[in-house]
């Protein structure tokens, strides 16, 4: 996704889907992509009972679509896209599921997807969630309005090939935006011995000066000149919330972040710090997949 070419962004016409949508259109004029902006229908839950819809049922269901369709129309036509290449969509079925279809046959860099009141903190919407764990491509969960300004992006990183690969994509958000990057790396405490052993507690440690080597190696191949702002720092915490709080700390607008890092184990589809990043956070978070990661839809 270093190069922004194909948006998809999810638009229901409720106020968080409208973040997503204008947060995914300042991304696309930015980078020149085109943007995909898709509606899904979901039938009544009756027609999930029987084989086929009643004629009523389809009749109602029809209509709905075609009535999108025609305001999705006007949305592409208004003048704030005029400057922008839009296919816009309406399907039916599960939103998550035709947001994923729909990315992978368009080719897709990014999926653009708002987060509803009541999950704020909690399981952020069936729609944003199913979203992050099972697309194969980068996830944008926007929590608030991406203006157009110079951004301060924070990008955690475990030193990983996965948070390598996340520090790249938000680099080439920076390019586009201006602003700085803060890059993090967060030293958790580890319980040698559990207390059930009866021993004293003794914590691993690791001074932040022998990880100086770790920080030259990520930073070695990554776009830093060319009078970018950017610094490193090493925190010591606990990894998801010391993240979130860091990015309140410094005003960020964007946490880019890898889902899989030394940790994340290949069955799991949501790296467990990722997961709680994305939960807590107040700002916006970009989630960047590994190369090798598959899913397959139902």
């Amino acid at each position: 996704m270093s190069q922004l070419r194909r948006i998809v962004v999810g638009h229901n016409f409720s106020p968080e889907s409208d973040l997503a949508f204008h947060s995914a259109r300042i991304l696309a004029e930015r980078s020149g992509a085109a943007l995909y902006i898709l509606h899904v229908v979901e039938p009544y839950p009756i027609s999930q009972q029987t084989s086929s819809l009643t004629l009523e049922a389809q009749t109602v269901l029809d209509e709905i679509v075609l009535k999108m369709r025609t305001q999705l129309k006007a949305l592409a036509d208004s003048p704030e896209l005029s400057r922008l290449r839009v296919i816009t969509d309406v399907h039916t079925g599960k939103p998550f599921v035709e947001l994923i279809r729909v990315c992978r046959r368009w080719q897709g860099d990014l999926i653009v997807v708002g987060v509803s009141e009541h999950g704020r903190g909690r399981l952020l919407g069936s729609t944003a969630e199913r979203v992050l764990r099972k697309a194969p491509a980068a996830v944008l969960l926007a929590k608030r309005l991406l203006t157009s300004g110079p951004k301060t992006i924070l990008i955690p990183t475990d030193f990983s090939s996965g948070a390598k690969q996340a520090a790249e994509e938000a680099l080439a958000l920076v390019w586009g935006f201006g602003g700085r990057v803060v890059f993090l790396h967060i030293m958790e405490k580890h319980m040698l011995y559990p207390p059930a052993y009866g021993v004293a507690p003794l914590l691993s440690r690791i001074s932040p000066e022998l990880l100086e080597p770790e920080w030259q190696d990520f930073l070695h191949e990554l776009p830093l000149g060319g009078g970018l702002q950017w610094e490193k720092q090493t925190r010591e915490g606990r990894a998801g919330q010391t993240i979130v709080d860091v990015a309140q700390e410094i005003g960020a607008e964007l946490i880019v972040m890898g889902t899989h890092g030394r940790t994340g184990l290949a069955h799991m589809l949501l790296g467990s710090v990722a997961e709680q990043v994305v939960r807590l956070a107040e700002c916006s978070v970009l989630t960047v997949r590994p190369g090798t990661f598959r899913f397959e839809l139902p």
